[in-house]
C-alpha cells in the first residue's frame, strides 16, 4: 500500500548498487511495480520523481532522515551493530 492509499503490486528485485545523495547501498531490495497513471499523476502533483519511489526504512540505511522542515533529506550519524 502507498502512502496516498493506492495498492501497488510487483515483484522483489535486487539493485546491486543503490545511490541515495552520494551514499551507496550494495544490493538493495526493491520493489519492481508499473504505477498506474492516477499514481503517476499524484506523484507529479506532489512534485515528486515517478520513475522510483524509495521507501524510508532505505532512507534511514543510507543515514538519512526526513527533514520536514525544508522537505529535503539530512544526513545523520548512524550506528549499526
Amino acid at each position: 500500500m502507498s502512502a496516498t492509499g493506492h495498492r501497488l503490486e510487483g515483484e522483489v528485485a535486487i539493485v546491486k548498487e543503490l545511490n541515495i545523495e552520494g551514499e551507496v547501498l550494495d544490493y538493495e531490495k526493491v520493489l519492481a511495480v508499473r504505477l498506474s497513471e492516477e499514481v503517476k499523476k499524484t506523484l507529479r502533483k506532489l512534485d515528486v520523481d515517478d520513475s522510483i519511489i524509495i521507501g524510508i526504512t532505505t532512507i534511514e540505511l543510507a543515514g538519512f532522515i526526513q527533514d520536514t522542515t525544508t522537505g529535503k533529506l539530512r544526513k545523520i550519524e548512524t550506528f549499526f551493530f
